[in-house]
């Protein structure tokens, strides 16, 4: 690791694109906490410098390797310092970056690395980053009023599954000040959206909105406005019409397949509030079981991160057994 870290000091872009896969690679493969402690501030100054270059692959390589860093170090004081460090950088090439790619690894690695190391204020700031490209609309109107450049669907879909990672730390107070029936609007609106991407996504957010109370509580918030309850039967019909849809156009029989069961699964949870089970099996006999959307956003974003290794850090990472309540 040593040797890879100082690949990351050199001039040629190959050389450095070369370290940080060796790193994100030597991450992924084990826990390395007590190498991450000891460097996270060169480690942290090296990655960003990576992430503000144009080269595509190094930007998308490096932001993967933030997201890794922070959760080998797992909650505390350096993964704190990781994303105040990093915020500023990430939020600027989520929401402006000419490349999809590296727009979709800043906005993943900006999740996670609030995720883990934000505060309140911190994360909100995050939230509110994620949210301005949630809800562009694809004008040029939309890039001077939210200072967002237009999202590709990629982008678009990746943004909404970070600001869902967040959504699901937050207290039923916290999330009363999201101006919900806002919020449910726009992502009834996605939910329309020709990418099937992007509408799961937009479906699974909603689906966490009313598991975590959210949407019970649009009517206390709505005091009388009116649409509340309108809004709410409107987006479960529109689910239902996407767990049972049968062809659209432009979409693979894979996808629509695919949309029709996670369909069918968020519908259930927006009729009786029950969540689909996910086992996922380990070695030495062990098993960690999913029951609530919150925890199946959150494992979603390990696994995307974390590839192969997911396993591996869920034996050995005490960040994964916070998160998942999980003893091995």
């Amino acid at each position: 690791l040593e040797a890879i870290l100082d690949c990351l000091y050199e001039k040629r872009s190959s050389t450095r694109e070369a370290g940080l896969k060796g790193m994100i690679d030597a991450l992924v493969a084990r826990v390395m906490t007590h190498f991450v402690e000891d460097k996270y501030e060169t480690l942290t100054h090296q990655i960003l410098s990576s992430i503000k270059r144009s080269s595509s692959t190094e930007a998308v390589l490096a932001g993967r390797a933030l997201a890794m860093v922070s959760i080998t170090a797992g909650a505390g004081k350096v993964a704190e310092h990781v994303f105040e460090a990093s915020f500023p950088h990430l939020s600027k090439i989520s929401k402006l970056g000419r490349d999809s790619a590296a727009r979709v690894s800043a906005i993943e690695a900006l999740g996670m690395l609030a995720f883990v190391g934000g505060v309140d204020l911190e994360e909100a700031s995050a939230m509110e980053v994620l949210w301005q490209i949630v809800i562009h609309k694809g004008s040029a109107h939309a890039d001077q009023t939210l200072g967002t450049s237009k999202p590709t669907p990629p982008v678009k879909a990746a943004a909404i599954t970070a600001w869902s990672l967040l959504l699901s730390t937050l207290s039923s107070k916290r999330v009363m000040a999201l101006q919900l029936p806002s919020v449910l609007g726009a992502l009834s609106c996605l939910l329309e959206d020709p990418d099937v991407g992007v509408r799961k996504a937009a479906g699974e957010a909603i689906a966490l909105l009313f598991e975590v109370g959210g949407i019970h509580l649009l009517e206390e918030q709505a005091l009388g406005e009116g649409g509340a309850t309108a809004m709410e039967l409107q987006v479960v019909d529109q689910m239902k019409a996407l767990a049972a849809s049968s062809s659209r156009k432009g979409q693979t029989k894979k996808e629509r397949s695919e949309q029709r069961s996670s369909f069918r699964d968020m519908v259930a949870t927006l009729q009786g509030g029950a969540c689909h089970e996910t086992c996922v099996k380990l070695k030495h006999g062990d098993s960690l079981k999913i029951s609530t959307w919150s925890q199946t956003v959150q494992l979603n974003a390990f696994r995307r991160l974390l590839g192969e290794g997911f396993q591996r850090h869920l034996q050995e990472n005490d960040l994964l057994h916070q998160v998942f309540n999980f003893a091995p």
